[in-house]
């Protein structure tokens, strides 16, 4: 899990992605009076957002920073707007398909009887709030992403490879020379 920085990749994306997903629904759900008595304080109401989206979407998150990391590799990305764009249509699609299952099981997120509907539940209440606002908040969750796995990429020494090259062409030629 700690090889090439998973660690740390797969916590900023629950860190981060939950960040951005709760300021998405709150800034939703503050322009269209439709939060629920958070508290009287904006900062505090976000505060209280931030929180149950880390214990309700610790779930969507990482699962969707796997399948981010996983596209971009296998799709060979290498660009920042790619990793964007994947992630402003992955979150909302992992919601969306997440809110299908706890709807067609009968689970309410206001009524967890189970230990189930942690898996679900925060990506319902995104979807009563709305959808479409998981789109900003998985682009920007992509972006750090992208930041994290660049820096945990293997580098490459440009100047050390560009020193050890005449060298090592040097070396080929005398081989060549003696046949």
């Amino acid at each position: 899990m700690t090889r090439r920085g998973s660690l740390v990749y797969y916590l900023a994306g629950w860190v981060c992605g939950s960040f951005f997903l709760a300021v998405a629904v709150w800034l939703h759900a503050f322009a269209h009076h439709t939060e629920r008595n958070f508290s009287s304080n904006a900062a505090a109401g976000l505060l209280t957002i931030y929180f149950f989206t880390l214990a309700f979407g610790w779930f969507q998150s990482i699962f969707a920073a796997f399948f981010l990391r996983r596209i971009a590799i296998f799709a060979k990305f290498n660009e920042v707007w790619q990793w964007a764009f994947t992630g402003a249509a992955l979150w909302p699609l992992l919601i969306f398909i997440l809110n299908k299952i706890g709807n067609s099981a009968n689970w309410n997120p206001d009524n967890a009887e189970g230990g189930w509907t942690m898996f679900v539940s925060g990506a319902m209440i995104v979807s009563r709030e709305a959808l479409w606002v998981a789109a900003p908040a998985g682009a920007l969750a992509a972006l750090v992403l992208f930041t994290v796995n660049r820096s945990f990429l293997p580098s490459v020494d440009t100047s050390e490879a560009a020193s050890e090259a005449p060298a090592a062409d040097k070396k080929l030629q005398k081989k060549k020379k003696r046949r």
